[in-house]
């Protein structure tokens, strides 16, 4: 079943991956990058920067 892949900043539909253990995309929409693994990998946070601000923001995955 894909999963939808979002943009953790301006919530933008980025992909649609059925499996995957780790996917890093810059958004077109707000520069973002978005470091996303696997929702099976509960125990590993995801991160994102934002190349505008230099911002780095940790978001659990749980």
């Amino acid at each position: 079943m894909p999963h939808n892949v979002r943009c953790r900043h301006c919530n933008k539909l980025l992909a649609r991956a059925s499996s995957f253990d780790f996917i890093e995309v810059k958004c077109p929409r707000c520069k973002t990058l978005n470091i996303i693994t696997s929702p099976s990998a509960i125990e590993h946070p995801t991160y994102t920067r934002n190349h505008a601000c230099g911002e780095q923001t940790t978001h659990s995955t749980r």
